[in-house]
C-alpha cells in the first residue's frame, strides 16, 4: 500500500475535477483487509447516488494507480454534521459555526475547547467560547470537528 498521503492527494485531485472535495480519509485494518473511508462533499451536499458514483470512481482510481495492495473495503460518505475540520479553508468556510478543538499541546492547562469559530486566517483561527477568545495555530490542532447544537 502506498502511504496514506499519496492516496489522499491522488484521489483529491481526481475528485476536484468533478467539483467534489475529499474532506477526510481514514484507513484502518479490518482483519486481513484495509478499510478505506472517504468523506466527500460538494456544493449543495452529497446524495446517496453521489456516494455510489464516487465509490465506483474511487475504486477504479485505486486499481488503475495500484494504490492499495491486496483486498480492501471501500466506503464513501458525506462528512456529516460533525464534519472534520482539517484545512484552513475548512475553518474559513465555517466561521460563525460551533466547533470542538483538541490540541496537541495544551493551552492554559486545557487540551480541548468548544466555541464558535470567530475568524480564520491562513496560519491560525480564533475560537470564541462565549467568555474568551482563543487563538490557535493549525499545527497545534490534533483534531477539530464542527459541534452543532442539534435541536429537536
Amino acid at each position: 500500500m502506498r502511504d496514506p498521503k499519496t492516496i489522499e492527494e491522488t484521489i483529491a485531485r481526481a475528485l476536484a475535477q468533478q467539483d467534489v472535495e475529499l474532506v477526510d480519509l481514514i484507513i484502518q485494518n479490518q482483519g486481513r483487509k484495509k478499510l478505506l473511508q472517504f468523506f466527500v462533499d460538494k456544493t449543495g451536499g452529497v446524495t446517496l447516488d453521489d456516494c455510489g458514483e464516487l465509490t465506483d470512481k474511487i475504486d477504479s482510481i485505486l486499481e488503475m494507480e495500484n494504490l492499495i495492495d491486496g483486498a480492501y473495503i471501500l466506503e464513501v460518505s458525506s462528512p456529516g454534521v460533525q464534519r472534520v475540520l482539517k484545512k484552513p479553508e475548512h475553518f474559513k468556510r465555517f466561521v460563525g459555526q460551533r466547533a470542538k478543538v483538541v490540541l496537541k499541546i495544551p493551552l492554559e492547562g486545557r487540551g480541548s475547547f468548544t466555541g464558535v469559530i470567530a475568524s480564520a486566517e491562513d496560519d491560525h483561527f480564533v475560537l470564541d467560547d462565549g467568555t474568551n477568545q482563543f487563538r490557535f495555530a493549525y499545527d497545534n490542532i490534533k483534531k477539530a470537528n464542527l459541534d452543532p447544537v442539534l435541536e429537536f
